[in-house]
């Protein structure tokens, strides 16, 4: 996408000035068109050629870098890595990771979970896809440039890469530059973060369900039990309390249990149901469930556990 050619601040003023219907109007639209530009992304891919330079995913030519590298096409080496990013912004290249994290899982194969990202970072998540893991750190030091190093000292972020759980490309291998798209969306992004805002479309990860209580709401309605613990996408616990001086009957909770097996629900839900008419205090939390990536850590040392 084109940047305007006018200041951010200029940019949001014009925005300001458009009325309300139209920019909801724009944006219903651009949802419309985010959604068929995926659906031709992933059609692509499923055939194994690249949408970018309609070659096959497996290809590599040093001449002709292309955002398909990120799959690690077997000529590719940690040393071409410079050639790559330097021809695509920070944005291009987490929104093709994303997109590609969602093709096998939507949502679950991305960890940008806030409560599992400490720190407040600029950039802080890890996406998968099969085999390979791609983590992006961005602390405020990075954005503003290490200024009394040697290195570093311009804004830029931080990329691991993992195949197979073993690193191909480490966090502080590079210091990877922002491009000027990049900093004008960061602008946009840091100083008007009440009017503007930025979405990855298909590649929304956990923190857009888990980050609100409709998001939070949604799983507990719509997800089903598995016994497929290491690729569950959440765990559920749900405690139920009556109100003093009564009573839940032990079998009213055993009957939630087997019909959420039955009928494919979580317990929390049925037990919801079962229990609306009554004064008992139902709370559930919800956490990341195995199938969800680990938090990559900078330092590259340990792991934040899901």
């Amino acid at each position: 996408m084109l940047r305007p050619t006018i200041p951010p601040e200029k940019y949001v003023e014009w925005l300001k000035q458009i009325p309300k219907g139209t920019l909801e109007h724009d944006l219903k639209q651009r949802y419309k068109y985010l959604e068929e530009e995926y659906n031709c992304f992933v059609e692509s891919f499923e055939s194994s050629k690249c949408i970018f330079c309609e070659k096959p995913l497996k290809s590599f030519s040093a001449e002709s870098p292309c955002l398909h590298w990120l799959l690690r096409p077997k000529k590719f080496k940690k040393k071409h890595f410079p050639l790559f990013f330097s021809n695509f912004s920070y944005f291009r290249i987490s929104s093709y990771v994303r997109w590609i994290a969602s093709i096998d899982v939507p949502i679950k194969n991305i960890n940008d979970i806030l409560e599992e990202h400490p720190g407040g970072k600029l950039i802080d998540f890890t996406a998968k896809y099969k085999h390979i893991s791609w983590s992006f750190s961005c602390e405020s030091s990075d954005y503003k440039g290490h200024k009394t190093k040697a290195f570093g000292n311009f804004p830029h972020y931080h990329m691991q890469m993992k195949l197979n759980g073993n690193r191909f490309i480490c966090y502080n291998d590079f210091h990877i530059p922002f491009h000027d798209d990049d900093l004008y969306d960061f602008e946009l992004l840091l100083k008007h973060k009440d009017f503007v805002k930025h979405t990855y479309g298909p590649g929304l990860g956990m923190q857009d369900l888990m980050g609100s209580k409709k998001g939070l709401e949604f799983i507990i309605d719509h997800s089903h039990p598995t016994e497929d613990y290491d690729n569950a996408a959440f765990k559920l616990q749900t405690l139920v309390m009556a109100k003093e001086g009564e009573t839940i009957s032990g079998d009213l909770i055993a009957d939630a249990i087997e019909e959420a097996k039955a009928k494919g629900k979580t317990v929390a839900s049925v037990l919801r149901d079962k229990l609306r008419d009554t004064n008992a205090s139902i709370t559930t939390t919800v956490s990341p469930g195995d199938g969800v990536p680990e938090a990559q850590q900078r330092t590259g040392k340990k792991m934040i556990k899901t």
